[in-house]
């Protein structure tokens, strides 16, 4: 708030005044001290002359720093009450909204437990959906022990059933599923494995049988088709197809199947090494060495007990080294 212009007029007025006064007495003084003739009193006019100069000019600076000093003290003075009357007007308008808003201790608690239930069932609805299902029954629990809601944990219950049935359900899709992969690829050891496993998890389930059943199903019908390639390659003279059916059918036959089935098979490795001896001696007359080193190496691997076996274990060496000769001298 600014001060008005009239104000201290004539405080302001008598000090202009008296420093008119002053400085014109100054002035004299030493005037009359610089052209006196006494030296006494002429020294004595001059100092006069000087202390009135000296005065003067204090009495310039103070006055108008005084002035000023209590001209910002009123206007902080004004300021302070401006605020006191906004201070006491805004508190009177607190005070009134607290009145209008302010509730009872009973209306505070039923608002708060009507949160601590929205927040309970929130975090049963997080616990269903993450399916940590313990927890979500010990939090139904405390719903219907500590808040009464016996109809909405009932029902909460049934809706935690239901998703617990449909995770199990889906779950149990999958592990189906990777089972009957694992059976088509005929990995009966793991599959029987993950039946075992599956019925641990769930004990009493009808699907657990019933896959147990296809696999044996499904094993009986490969051992069928295998013995049935079998029979075909060993009409057929197809000694490789029969040896590569009768290595996987070995792990299908029992005691007697195996015993069944010698002769048959003592012929077809009979053939076999039969063959394997031909082509070794015809890549042996041909001098096509590294041929040669290949069927031989062929023949002691699979019949490492044959006399064959032996002539061409001790034939090795040589043909290692002129097949070796004959790769170096052939043209690129």
């Amino acid at each position: 708030m600014s001060l008005p212009p009239e104000r201290f007029s004539q405080l302001r007025w008598l000090h202009n005044a008296v420093c008119v006064v002053a400085l014109i007495g100054a002035a004299c003084a030493i005037f009359a001290g610089i052209i006196g003739i006494d030296a006494t009193s002429s020294t004595w006019l001059f100092v006069a002359g000087g202390a009135m100069l000296l005065v003067v000019l204090t009495l310039a600076t103070l006055m108008p720093l005084l002035l000023k000093i209590e001209a910002t003290l009123t206007r902080n003075l004004h300021q302070l009450h401006s605020l006191e009357e906004s201070y006491n007007k805004q508190t009177t308008f607190l005070n009134a909204i607290a009145d209008n808003t302010r509730i009872s201790d009973a209306a505070k608690g039923l608002a708060q437990r009507d949160q601590e239930i929205d927040g309970l069932r929130a975090a049963i609805r997080g616990e269903i959906q993450s399916r940590r299902w313990e927890s979500a029954l010990n939090l139904v629990s405390e719903m219907e022990q500590r808040f009464g809601f016996r109809d909405e944990a009932e029902a909460l219950r049934e809706e935690l059933d239901e998703a617990r049935s449909a995770a199990v359900v889906m779950k149990l899709d999958r592990i189906v599923e990777h089972i009957e992969k694992l059976l088509t690829d005929h990995d009966w050891d793991q599959a029987s494995a993950e039946i075992d496993r599956m019925g641990a998890a769930l004990p009493g389930n009808p699907k657990t049988q019933t896959l147990r059943d296809r696999m044996i199903s499904l094993k009986d019908k490969h051992k069928t088709v295998l013995r049935q390639e079998w029979d075909e390659a060993v009409r057929r003279s197809d000694t490789d197809h029969a040896i590569e059916v009768l290595r996987e059918l070995d792990s299908y036959l029992s005691t007697s199947e195996v015993q069944e089935l010698q002769a048959s098979a003592r012929d077809v490795f009979k053939e076999k090494l039969l063959q394997l001896g031909v082509q070794f001696r015809f890549a042996v007359t041909e001098k096509r060495w590294q041929d040669a080193l290949n069927i031989g190496l062929n023949l002691v691997s699979e019949f490492p007990n044959a006399r064959m076996a032996n002539e061409v274990r001790e034939a090795l060496d040589t043909l290692r080294e002129r097949a070796q000769q004959q790769s170096d001298h052939q043209p690129a």
